[in-house]
């Protein structure tokens, strides 16, 4: 159900401009140092740290994200998986670092370039090759390096004292605690532990700022760490103000791909308990997959629900993830050209934002993605256009919406869109167009001029005092 009246006005004030655009964290340079050896406990896997890592691999963009918001770009031995452009305030310095892969890097290239210390947005990136879970060869790690990976830590997670039953179902087949080991320090995000019981109830802004001040720990870059999450903190309060300010309520549901399920056919969209759950609420919105005891609420990060659902659900906006392996616009595609999508109304609106797949992850961009979404909503309702944090979240060019989708099944005009500033024709034939208008607004305003002069001109005649007499007595005098 929509949650507001697509007619409501989203104006950012300009003092609100002015505040999101001077929300910049006020910089203390302090001496906080790590003590070594440093132990932590991430995701139910015990490690201790002599020294900071020198030569670090980031797995994952989010990862790769955070440590080149905190200048480690020095300390890194290469990067992997990059699934979009990285965040451009961050370009230069990424480029300084080694790209060992399209995709995760082997565990024959990790050990070449001497990684010490490995971290990963996502589980699999320490997995096992062949993964004995899901009998996929699409692992990392095999025996010629650090395999076989067993026990705990690996198969079983029980470090707390307790073994959780979810943590017994059956074998993970990670890999971190071989690399310990072998002096490879490793660092998992933890609302992808792959012990689902030792993940956070729900990711939080908390989630991010935890993950920041742990890898500044790490890397002994504790102000550091520390000035990177007052920046982003000033990000959330940010989106957050805009929100109070236009007022809005959105619902909104996130698209990551088409393709999931048993037969292919699934839609995989945001979850309640992740990072993208986080961006929505932070921007104003409710992800109708992540509204607590609903029928439509979705355990973790992601989930495979159908097409049916999202149609029932009637969300105002979607988020379509934007990434190498999948485009926005192919997703745009699809929707467009299926009769059970061309009846649904935000389709029809073309209501869709565009998200970069590193934006929706954990990673240093979140908030900023935040305010993003709030300046795309209100660009999408009213037209305007405000502040942008140049996150990647952005609307689509509304012609070439039109262009893209002229030889669809449900093709758009530019009438269909609210944001493309052209308004439909009246469906009522017998209005007048608006010259006709304003010409019969003149001849009344006329009219209503020449009857007030008759009037004054009656009354003085009335009174003996005729106008055109006095000025014949004039003219006649002088």
């Amino acid at each position: 159900p929509n949650s507001c009246s697509r007619d409501s006005r989203f104006v950012i004030s300009h003092r609100l401009l002015m505040a999101m655009m001077l929300a910049v964290p006020t910089l203390s340079f302090g001496t906080q140092q790590t003590k070594y050896p440093l132990e932590i406990i991430n995701c139910g896997v015990k490690q201790t740290f002599t020294k900071p890592p020198e030569r670090a691999v980031t797995m994952n963009q989010g990862m790769t994200e955070f440590l080149l918001a905190m200048g480690l770009e020095d300390s890194m031995a290469g990067t992997a998986y990059i699934d979009d452009e990285i965040w451009p305030r961050y370009e230069k310095a990424y480029k300084k670092v080694t790209v060992l892969a399209e995709k995760y890097a082997t565990d024959a290239q990790l050990m070449e370039v001497d990684a010490d210390f490995i971290t990963a947005n996502y589980g699999s990136a320490f997995s096992e090759k062949p993964r004995r879970r899901s009998g996929s060869d699409s692992g990392v790690f095999t025996n010629k390096t650090v395999g076989p990976c067993d026990g705990e830590g690996s198969d079983y997670f029980a470090i707390y004292g307790t073994t959780n039953e979810t943590n017994m179902a059956g074998s993970y087949g990670t890999c971190r605690p071989q690399l310990h080991a072998e002096g490879i320090g490793t660092w998992l995000e933890t609302t992808y532990c792959e012990d689902k019981g030792l993940r956070p109830e729900v990711a939080t802004e908390q989630t991010v700022y935890d993950a920041i001040k742990e890898i500044g720990a790490i890397f002994n870059v504790n102000d550091v760490a520390k000035m990177l999450i007052d920046q982003i903190e000033a990000d959330f309060d940010a989106a957050q103000t805009a929100v109070k300010n236009t007022g809005h309520a959105l619902t909104a549901i996130l698209l990551d791909y088409i393709g999931c399920g048993d037969d292919g056919k699934g839609y995989f969209v945001g979850a309640g308990e992740g990072s993208v759950n986080m961006i929505l609420e932070s921007a104003g919105m409710t992800n109708l997959f992540g509204v607590k005891d609903s029928e439509s609420f979705k355990e973790l990060s992601y989930a495979c629900v159908t097409a049916d659902e999202i149609i029932a659900l009637n969300p105002d906006v979607l988020l379509l993830i934007e990434a190498d392996w999948d485009k926005a616009l192919n997703k745009i595609d699809h929707l467009h050209n299926s009769s059970a999508w061309c009846a649904a109304p935000f389709v029809q609106r073309a209501d869709y934002i565009k998200i970069p797949f590193s934006a929706s992850a954990l990673s240093p961009r979140n908030g900023a993605a935040a305010v993003d979404l709030v300046s795309v909503a209100t660009h999408l309702l009213t037209g305007a256009t405000t502040i942008n944090l140049k996150s990647g979240v952005a609307a689509f060019d509304p012609k070439m919406l039109v262009s893209r989708t002229a030889k669809l099944l449900c093709p758009l005009s530019l009438t269909d869109m609210k944001y493309s500033g052209v308004s439909a024709p009246t469906d009522d034939s017998d209005d007048l167009p608006a010259w006709a208008i304003a010409l019969i607004a003149v001849f009344c305003s006329l009219f209503v001029l020449v009857l007030a002069g008759a009037c004054y001109m009656f009354a003085r005649e009335k009174q003996g005092k005729p106008i055109f007499t006095e000025v014949t007595s004039e003219v006649a005098k002088a």
